[in-house]
């Protein structure tokens, strides 16, 4: 009954909380934006290019066309990305009608790969001291076969080529970019024609983007933004917490917690706390795994790692085949996202970790489990054989005994005549309500 209330309880608790995220989700889409001034918005881009990371960007690029600003200053720092992710922005930049600068305003960080092609599809394109440019395969990723480095970077080749010959900029050193290993400070970049000029600051970039001449919708017009202010878009809380799951380390993390919490609720029901909190996990975890590039091998090896677990604990192998599920786990893993770059793929020590716990916590509760079902049921007088009980008043050959906090009535069967009080018994079998037993001896 209890636990029926306490599901009840968390039932009605869970509906009250789905029913003021939606509420608040209409009031906010029927509340009116406040239209900002005619200005300069910022867009941060300081992430991986991925599919959450181009959905949220395609908003705010429509959401600053719609208001009507005067320009939009993109303040990129990326590692680059998936190419397909790279291509939406790229076309959201060029369905724009507001000229677009693109500046790599992080002191100390790059701008990489794909992320190159932002940069080349700016109207201005703009670098802050101590940033660089560097080439597409400065960190590779693993797996990568020399005919798939090959092509990747003869794609990123063409596609730079095309941005910066549609822009008005004629680089000399292209081919650095796609297949070197030089890394270009704004100085190199901007002799080589990379960019339009080196800026410190925001305002210092919108000074140097004023009065040069955009390309939009096959129209040149020139850029007039004396005076305006800059204003800072937002993300919205949901944005910001589906482009924190796209981390593979996180997701994979996420994924092993969620399980094992619902281990603890299979061995200790009526919680139900770990068990919600579970299949949360679970859930948010699928949802980013959805969203990157999965490995098939990866796949199979965590598909065969469960099976080997089970396999161990149904044939007795005695840990052979559990170990070797354990390390295919970890392999599984490590290789379950194939992403075009590091920052994109589950690091070895997040799947040795994940691997480890969750493989050998796996392990014990199965046989743990199976060695539960094998083992005979005892109840009743059957399971109290063997106890070991103290005489409470002396046996003679009759009298009372104190076995696991409880007392009994005991008869002496041994040749004992007599046992005193305090004296140590053991019970040999049970007769009704009666223990027989016989005395333990000292030693």
């Amino acid at each position: 009954m209890r636990r029926i209330k306490l599901n009840r309880i968390t039932a009605f608790l869970f509906l009250c909380i789905l029913s003021t995220f939606h509420f608040a989700r209409i009031a906010h889409a029927a509340a009116p934006a406040p239209a900002p001034e005619q200005g300069v918005v910022v867009i941060d881009l300081h992430d991986t290019l991925q599919p959450v990371r181009s959905r949220v960007f395609a908003r705010q690029i429509q959401d600053a066309n719609v208001t009507g600003v005067r320009a939009i200053l993109i303040n990129l720092s990326t590692p680059g990305g998936m190419p397909a992710s790279a291509d939406n922005i790229v076309a959201t930049m060029r369905r724009s009608h507001v000229p677009i600068i693109v500046w790599a305003g992080l002191q100390d960080t790059r701008v990489i790969g794909e992320g190159l092609r932002l940069l080349a599809e700016a109207d201005v394109a703009l670098m802050a001291p101590n940033t660089y440019l560097t080439p597409l395969w400065t960190e590779l990723p693993r797996g990568l076969t020399p005919e798939a480095r090959s092509a990747g970077s003869h794609s990123l080749l063409k596609n730079l080529a095309t941005a910066v010959a549609a822009h008005g900029r004629n680089p000399s050193a292209l081919d650095e970019l796609t297949t070197g290993i030089h890394w270009f400070t704004p100085g190199e970049a901007q002799q080589a024609g990379f960019i339009d000029g080196i800026a410190s600051t925001e305002e210092e970039a919108v000074k140097l983007a004023q009065g040069r001449v955009s390309t939009r919708n096959g129209r040149n017009a020139q850029i007039d933004l004396q005076g305006l202010p800059i204003q800072h878009t937002g993300t919205r809380t949901r944005d910001l917490l589906l482009l924190s799951l796209m981390n593979p380390d996180l997701a994979v993390l996420l994924l092993t917690l969620g399980l094992l919490l619902i281990y603890l609720e299979i061995n200790t029901p009526g919680i139900v706390v770990p068990g919600a909190a579970g299949v949360l996990l679970v859930l948010l975890a699928a949802l980013a795994l959805s969203t990157l590039p999965l490995s098939i091998t990866g796949l199979l090896l965590s598909v065969a790692a469960v099976i080997m677990l089970l396999m161990d604990a149904r044939l007795n192998m005695h840990g052979i085949l559990a170990t070797m599920g354990v390390l295919a786990l970890v392999l599984g893993l490590g290789l379950l996202v194939d992403g075009p770059l590091p920052e994109l793929e589950v690091s070895w020590a997040t799947a040795i970790g994940a691997g480890l716990g969750f493989g050998g916590v796996t392990a014990c509760l199965i046989v743990l489990g199976l060695e539960a079902r094998r083992s005979k049921v005892k109840t009743g007088s059957e399971a109290m054989l063997g106890w070991l009980a103290v005489a409470q008043t002396a046996l003679n050959p009759e009298g009372q005994v104190l076995g696991r906090g409880e007392l009994w009535r005991a008869r002496l069967t041994s040749n004992d005549s007599t046992v005193a009080a305090g004296d140590r018994v053991k019970v040999l079998r049970a007769d009704g309500l009666i223990l027989e037993v016989t005395a333990v001896p000292l030693g």
